[in-house]
């Protein structure tokens, strides 16, 4: 008997048996953990440590003031592009993701606001919030599978294609903390369960500190260390605190007239940094000084309804140059407006440009001083031969506001699924008397666009 050639055979079938448990998942599919000993050990390990408080997978070192997580690698090869860094036990998204947790999402929630980090909140385009909300972190990491291993940051186990803008950099994660619905966490079973994010995920229990949707970036990011399945990896969260103190500052700003002009009202404001009504001058140097101060402001603007529709534009203006510079626009208020309904482009003005076409709100002052409210709704006949349809504009002339949602649902049939209202009014016209036209339909048309005449 020829040992040799029995001992290559053995090995070569070792070696096709490792290949196949290594096999690439294609789909949805759910999560077994494997090294079920080994995560035993640390849980226990964990446990015995003083100055911690333990849930399964995860700890909050108060001593350290870091959170640690353990988990296991999916074994993706590199080269490989994943949506998330890190996913819960019961999610099924293994086939997207670098990693599995051992713990719940929740659990990683509480462990980090046993550090004293606040929940933030997820993106939620329908309340007009497009950033993500919430305290910053670092993220590093360590394989268990080697005693020398070193940690590392998160960024070195992804290759990003934009090198000058790296996705994963020095602004760490926002701890957003996940779903939260009546007391329970949605993020822990709904899919894709997400821990970490690297897109603006709607669930996640930490994203990535950028404006950035899910087509944007797929692709982006790809695996650029080769991890074997069920090779467990710790994670460690540390908070990145400005000067020791907690960095998001959420702040209502609402814009009045006063004789010396427009002047800022400041409420939420639990540093006493924003005294009374302001200059909007003075609004402006305070909100760069706190974001030189490593603060994070999230401001929700509002309008007196006093303003015109021209000053609310030149204001939000101001305010568009001022967001994503450390500044973070988010919301509007219960009977306010967003703040970009103010900053439509010209070029929206053109109907045959437009895709979907909106409903048409045309507001005049007459010459006995009443408001003139005519609603527009443009037909699309495909009837022709023309690749584009022809365009038929419908008119329907109202009187009170009462009359404008049943108008809507009339003139655009039971079929029609556009949200979207262009408001073309006089540019001195003032948003008391606009702005309950907007809140008469918003149950039907959320997104509005105010044009000045």
């Amino acid at each position: 008997m020829n040992w040799t050639r029995i001992s290559c055979l053995f090995a070569l079938f070792l070696a096709t048996s490792a290949c196949a448990a290594q096999s690439q998942f294609s789909g949805p599919e759910n999560w077994t953990m494997i090294q079920t000993n080994a995560i035993a050990a640390w849980q226990k390990a964990q446990a015995a440590l003083p100055d911690c408080k333990v849930w399964n997978g995860v700890v909050a070192d108060l001593k350290k003031k870091e959170v640690r997580l353990l988990a296991e690698a999916v074994g993706h090869q590199i080269g490989i592009t994943t949506e998330f860094a890190i996913v819960g036990p019961l999610s099924d998204r293994a086939y997207e993701t670098a990693t599995v947790s051992v713990a719940t999402p929740s659990d990683v929630v509480r462990a980090m606001e046993a550090l004293g980090l606040p929940r933030g909140k997820c993106n939620a385009t329908s309340r007009f919030q497009f950033w993500p909300i919430g305290e910053r972190v670092s993220l590093s990491y360590r394989r268990l599978d080697a005693a020398e291993a070193k940690s590392e940051p998160l960024a070195s186990l992804f290759e990003d294609k934009e090198t000058e803008h790296p996705m994963l950099g020095d602004g760490g994660l926002v701890f957003t903390g996940g779903n939260w619905v009546a007391g329970g966490c949605h993020t822990d079973t709904n899919m894709p369960s997400s821990i970490v994010s690297l897109y603006n995920a709607t669930d996640t229990v930490f994203d990535v500190p950028f404006r950035v949707n899910q087509s944007e970036v797929y692709g982006r990011l790809t695996l650029s260390k080769a991890l074997t399945r069920g090779d467990l990896i710790e994670f460690t969260f540390k908070p990145l605190l400005a000067n020791g103190k907690l960095r998001v500052m959420p702040l209502s700003i609402t814009i009045l007239p006063s004789v010396a002009g427009l002047v800022a009202e400041v409420s939420g404001d639990k540093s006493g940094t924003f005294a009374g009504k302001l200059p909007l001058q003075d609004l402006i140097r305070t909100l760069q000084r706190v974001v030189k101060e490593g603060m994070e402001p999230f401001l929700t603007l509002d309008f007196a309804q006093e303003l015109t529709l021209q000053q609310a534009a030149e204001v939000s203006t101001v305010f568009q140059m001022l967001d994503g510079k450390g500044v973070k626009m988010v919301g509007k208020t219960d009977k306010g407006i967003y703040f970009q309904a103010f900053l439509p482009e010209s070029k929206w003005r053109e109907r045959k440009d437009r895709v979907p076409q909106p409903f048409e709100l045309h507001l005049t002052r007459q010459a006995d001083g009443a408001l003139r409210k005519v609603l527009t709704f443009i037909e699309e006949d495909w009837s022709g031969e023309s690749l584009d349809p022809a365009l038929k504009p419908h008119d329907y002339e109202f009187t009170e506001w009462s009359e404008f949602l049943p108008l809507v649902l009339k003139s655009g049939g039971e079929d029609n699924k556009v949200e979207l209202l262009f408001v073309f009014a006089p540019k001195d016209l003032s948003l008391r008397e606009i702005l309950p036209g907007i809140h008469a339909v918003d149950s039907r048309l959320r997104t509005v666009y105010l044009f000045g005449e």
